[in-house]
């Protein structure tokens, strides 16, 4: 790859064949990729995990139209909510597609702040062969009992460099690991080495990051623009389509809390709080996720 100018910082990775574009949720990858988008030839493939879903566009901020229509963007409003998008989903479409892009003479670059994705994009995937419905009903039962952050306990000390990877509230990433565990005798992070997959094309990995106060203040501002551009809507619209509220995508921040409102379990206020917090959350586990994973550069936006 030949050196890249980003927000004026002139970045090299020689080795390079494609970009990674990380950072939290509004940090401000968009503009970045429209700043990219001026220099060179550029086409974007989504890495978040829910921009492939069609009638979702405000809650997980897809980019306007007029974004859209200046360059190739790929992986977005493909999917209905009911169907099923994973890790293992994106790994192979992504792979395909930054080999596709680089044929054609331009640079992949791939936008988003899903970990799970990226790590599988550049690693590969762990052999799902091992799963047992049994242990995973045990867990089951043990997440519907409350016991998710006591599990997690267990997880941190088992495992801290993989349980430090996600919130107790992933009960999905939470059962599964003690499924391997139990399974395999590995922990988490042995088991998934032990199994890697690496991409033969190489990334150029890059983070960007904000002030903490000035990124809140983002998202607390994003919120209300969501809301402001018809979020509310958008969510009963999904509804009158047919689509239950307990899909996946659906359980999502943004979604979950507004769907709260929607069946008076919340007021208005309480849901902007909410979705705010979680939100902010969020960046914060994203951020610590980036950290402890290998990166190129790491690009502070300021303030």
């Amino acid at each position: 790859m030949k050196p890249i100018n980003i927000h004026n910082q002139l970045l090299e990775f020689p080795q390079a064949d494609y970009l990674i574009l990380a950072g939290p949720t509004a940090v401000g990858k968009t503009d970045t990729i429209i700043e990219l988008a001026n220099q060179y030839d550029v086409e974007v493939i989504s890495g978040d995990s829910r921009q492939i879903y069609k009638a979702m566009n405000i809650g997980t901020a897809t980019p306007e139209a007029s974004v859209l229509e200046k360059f190739p963007h790929h992986l977005l409003n493909e999917l209905t909510p009911d169907v099923t998008w994973n890790a293992a989903d994106f790994y192979k479409r992504a792979r395909y597609l930054i080999s596709d892009i680089l044929d054609r003479g331009r640079l992949p670059v791939v936008v988003g702040g899903a970990g799970m994705y990226l790590d599988a994009l550049r690693f590969g995937l762990f052999d799902e062969q091992e799963k047992s419905p049994v242990i995973r009903q045990k867990y089951q039962a043990r997440v519907d009992a409350g016991e998710a952050e006591s599990l997690w306990d267990q997880l941190l000390i088992l495992d801290p460099d993989y349980a430090k990877t996600f919130h107790f509230n992933n009960h999905k990433k939470l059962m599964r690991a003690f499924e391997i565990y139990e399974s395999t005798g590995l922990i988490p992070s042995q088991a998934f080495a032990a199994s890697m997959d690496p991409f033969e094309k190489k990334d150029g990995f890059v983070v960007l990051d904000r002030d903490r106060k000035h990124l809140y203040k983002r998202i607390n501002q994003r919120v209300l623009s969501m809301l402001e551009l018809g979020l509310v809507k958008e969510c009963q619209t999904l509804l009158e389509m047919g689509y239950s509220s307990e899909l996946y995508p659906m359980r999502t921040i943004g979604y979950k809390e507004v769907y709260a409102f929607l069946r008076e379990e919340i007021d208005e206020a309480e849901m902007i709080a909410l979705i705010q917090k979680n939100t902010r959350n969020f960046a914060k586990r994203q951020l610590t996720w980036f950290r402890n994973h290998p990166f190129d550069a790491w690009i502070d936006l300021g303030s």
